[in-house]
């Protein structure tokens, strides 16, 4: 039994769902934690900044990471999980146009592009906190009020880094099963039609007439 055969469609949309919905939990770690962030360092962003220099991190680096949880991990899924609860429910169906081969494709890529984007806010996060806090380790320890945030910020940003990988994965294995992926189409339909022929062949050839061996058995003309 093959790794699609355990992974059945039900199995799939469940684990979709339940994925999606901690992505949108973990965004609020990010955006909130980031905010918080900003607004203990007098509304600017502490990411990369140097206290003994007096030389303030840029803004970009604290707004990118916010700008990228708000629009893939909570606008983006909330429109994901209201439209795969529906279908779940058996408010919609597979005809729609949300549930095409394209529009799958086009979730599938927007999946794979959240976790690339994602990933490269929480290497943000991460180096610029640590750039913070090199050489300035009694002020992070003891004066700073951001540092809570920020590595709340963190985590949410590298559990949801691993929360999109997962859900590539799993949008990848359903495109699979369901024959969707372009370049695997071909191999999938081939199967499919060998496995058509054989069952309706009953797998097995039909059996070949010998002539007969008696020589009074043969025809007399």
């Amino acid at each position: 039994m093959g790794i699609l055969d355990i992974l059945n469609e039900p199995l799939l949309l469940r684990l979709r769902i339940v994925t999606y919905s901690v992505l949108i939990f973990f965004s609020f770690f990010i955006f909130v934690g980031v905010a918080v962030m900003k607004d203990k360092f007098e509304l600017k962003c502490p990411l990369y900044s140097d206290v003994q220099s007096l030389e303030d991190g840029a803004v970009s680096s604290c707004n990118y990471p916010m700008a990228i949880s708000i629009l893939f991990q909570l606008l983006y899924l909330l429109f994901r999980v209201a439209i795969l609860l529906l279908f779940f429910l058996g408010k919609f169906n597979k005809d729609m146009f949300f549930f095409s081969d394209v529009m799958e494709l086009v979730f599938e890529i927007v999946d794979c592009l959240a976790f690339f984007l994602t990933f490269i806010g929480a290497c943000i996060l991460s180096a610029g906190h640590n750039s913070a806090c090199d050489g300035n380790k009694v002020y992070c320890d003891h004066f700073a009020k951001w540092i809570s945030a920020s590595r709340a910020a963190q985590a949410g940003a590298w559990i949801s880094t691993f929360g999109w990988l997962f859900i590539a994965i799993v949008g990848f294995l359903t495109l699979m099963r369901a024959g969707k992926i372009p370049c695997l189409g071909g191999a999938a339909s081939g199967q499919a039609a060998n496995s058509g022929q054989a069952s309706s062949d009953g797998g097995q050839q039909p059996p070949m007439q010998t002539p007969p061996n008696n020589p009074d058995d043969m025809p007399k003309f």
